[in-house]
């Protein structure tokens, strides 16, 4: 796949862009089935491989999507656009100083969910679940800018208010994976 910029799509697309491992994509990480499933397999603690799904949010947004439930760690991410870089996506990102952002991680070695959210740079671990082996999240932000999440069928947890314009994100140790399901803008803002 060729190097695309997550930011020249205004529109959230349900696939996945910008994937690399060092660049290099190839039979142990790629990214499949039109766009919405990216993979690294390569054995415990193989190779790794990261993405961006394509388009920004700036205002509600809705997206769904489910972590791998292989060995590895699956983390899927939501990071301030001003402070990503194109060429080099980073899980970190989410938790940089002065903006919001969530991560959502699941290592399936331990069975483990973990949900941390960044506030201005503050972060904090907002859940520590087990037994979520391909279950579906839903990820969205309201018209009032309140973002909230579902796993599976729990109970829908608020995070927060957030007005940024938003990048989402993958970081897979492999052997890991991610399926985007969904992933849609509810409304626009003039940009």
């Amino acid at each position: 796949m060729a190097f695309v910029n997550s930011l020249d799509w205004n529109q959230l697309q349900p696939i996945f862009v910008c994937g690399a491992d060092s660049n290099v994509l190839d039979d142990k990480v790629f990214i499949s089935n039109g766009g919405s499933t990216i993979t690294a397999a390569n054995g415990n603690n193989g190779q790794t491989m990261n993405a961006y799904v394509k388009g920004v949010a700036r205002g509600s947004f809705k997206i769904q999507f489910k972590l791998g439930y292989t060995w590895g760690y699956s983390r899927f991410y939501m990071a301030n656009s001003s402070i990503i870089s194109q060429s080099s996506p980073n899980e970190g990102n989410y938790a940089s100083p002065n903006v919001n952002g969530l991560r959502f991680m699941n290592n399936n070695s331990n069975n483990v969910l973990f949900v941390d959210k960044n506030v201005n740079g503050t972060t904090s671990q907002i859940l520590n679940t087990t037994g979520v082996s391909d279950t579906m999240i839903t990820l969205w932000r309201d018209t009032s800018n309140v973002v909230k999440y579902k796993v599976g069928s729990a109970a829908t947890t608020t995070v927060g208010t957030f007005t940024d314009i938003f990048v989402f994100g993958v970081t897979l140790q492999s052997p890991a994976s991610c399926e985007l399901i969904m992933a849609m803008g509810l409304a626009e803002a003039p940009s």
